[in-house]
């Protein structure tokens, strides 16, 4: 089986010549799992919008919310998503930045998971539930294509408006969108 770090904290890793002494991610391995989930929640869609029944989101969202369920509250290098599709970047040279903000996303893409999952399987209501895949796949899609987590930047603006403590160390994220002009 191969094996990966996915997220950790690396004893003197350091990025971009500063100390790293915080939990990293491979962002590589992250817009990789992002990609996959996009076009599962795209198969779920279109097949809901075109047949007019949710059969396959019944069965796709549950497998995205597990995987989910195992990155947030487990360990994001036992969820099998990441794991499998962390093997596409296995010969690119690791990414790190701050697991903290993915965490946030993550967490957020659980609870979109389980509203679809109410409005499917508990209301029997297709179209809220499909606006929220929508909103899930504009949102992969910014991650897996354009390479921006939005919800990572909108993490970083609650801690730019102080509504998350901040940090003792200046981490490092995608795209530099954790350097936070004071």
């Amino acid at each position: 089986m191969f094996k990966r770090n996915i997220w950790e904290i690396i004893p003197n890793l350091k990025i971009n010549g500063k100390l790293a002494p915080y939990p990293v991610v491979d962002d590589n391995a992250v817009r990789a799992w992002a990609g996959l989930m996009f076009i599962l929640w795209m198969i779920a869609f279109v097949y809901s919008l075109t047949t007019h029944t949710p059969l396959l989101a019944n069965i796709i969202v549950p497998i995205i919310a597990i995987d989910l369920l195992i990155k947030v509250i487990i360990w994001p290098k036992y969820s099998p998503f990441m794991i499998m599709w962390s093997y596409l970047v296995k010969n690119k040279e690791p990414e790190w930045v701050w697991a903290k903000q993915k965490q946030f996303a993550w967490i957020i893409w659980l609870a979109i998971a389980f509203i679809v999952l109410w409005f499917l399987l508990i209301l029997g209501k297709c179209g809220p539930a499909m606006l929220f895949c929508l909103i899930c796949l504009v949102f992969m899609w910014a991650e897996a294509v354009l390479w921006n987590c939005i919800w990572c930047n909108i993490y970083i603006l609650l801690k730019k408006k102080w509504y998350i403590k901040e940090e003792e160390f200046s981490p490092v994220c995608p795209w530099w969108v954790c350097d936070i002009k004071k």
